[in-house]
């Protein structure tokens, strides 16, 4: 017996993800070329990374509701659902972004009158985290 997997619709996950990508790249590149001159490399990865934090958790607390009930958590080599949830899971992927970025900024904090490139490089990871959270909240929602 097969059981339903319960995912939104590609057609409207792909329209959003592009208008919120447009309005993102325009966002941040405008921002990139007013700050890069008057604000440290290492602050804006910082303040890029929290920033992506918060948005991950309010967009999330926008279209919580709007999920059902039950989730499919995990597919086997099959393909075919073998762990399901409640939507309040999807709660961890931001908590865990947001809890590597302040792993990562402590990590710089002490890195950073050692080896400024390892502080900027630990920072930039944390970016990369989001990224992989950003996917996997856009895989739910």
């Amino acid at each position: 017996v097969k059981s339903p997997v319960c995912r939104p619709k590609r057609e409207s996950f792909t329209s959003a993800m592009e208008v919120q990508g447009q309005t993102a790249s325009m966002l941040a590149g405008g921002l990139a070329s007013i700050l890069i001159g008057h604000v440290s490399l290492t602050t804006i990865l910082l303040l890029a990374s929290v920033i992506s934090a918060v948005m991950m958790l309010l967009m999330l607390a926008l279209r919580v509701g709007s999920l059902p009930g039950s989730l499919v958590l995990h597919l086997d080599a099959a393909g075919l659902p073998d762990a399901w949830g409640p939507s309040r899971v999807l709660w961890r992927i931001p908590l865990i972004a947001l809890g590597v970025t302040a792993m990562n900024a402590v990590l710089a904090w002490f890195l950073a009158p050692m080896d400024r490139f390892a502080s900027r490089f630990v920072l930039g990871a944390a970016l990369v985290v989001q990224l992989v959270a950003w996917v996997a909240l856009f895989d739910f929602l």
